[in-house]
């Protein structure tokens, strides 16, 4: 897969402890506690399985915050707080987006930055 349609779920889960598997480390995550979490193509389809061997999967409209609380849910690591601000930010950039973010003359910068920022991963 060359692009990762859930890059900010990715993100989230490893500022969380959970380390990419060493074959696709952007499409599979795994935390200490035993969950994985796998995004399975470039819509964003996802799963993640608990440490018990339960799996839940995500269509890929499934917002990216709810993604990631049920990830740390699975793992034990819900924060309510850490939940309510990315519920927060998405809902921001749903705002963003809907009101043309995609025509600001500094999207192309934040896409570079966005991609310096992806580049050593």
């Amino acid at each position: 897969m060359t692009w990762n349609s859930r890059l900010d779920v990715a993100e989230a889960l490893e500022a969380a402890g959970w380390t990419g598997d060493s074959d696709r480390p952007l499409e599979i995550l795994r935390h200490p506690s035993g969950a994985v979490w796998a995004v399975f193509n470039d819509v964003g389809d996802c799963g993640v399985t608990t440490p018990n061997g339960a799996n839940t999967g995500f269509p890929g409209d499934t917002p990216d915050a709810v993604v990631i609380a049920a990830c740390l849910a699975a793992s034990l690591q819900l924060d309510p707080a850490r939940v309510a601000e990315l519920e927060e930010r998405s809902a921001w950039l749903d705002c963003l987006e809907a009101a043309g973010l995609d025509s600001w003359p500094g999207v192309d910068t934040a896409r570079e930055i966005r991609n310096e920022k992806t580049v050593g991963r």
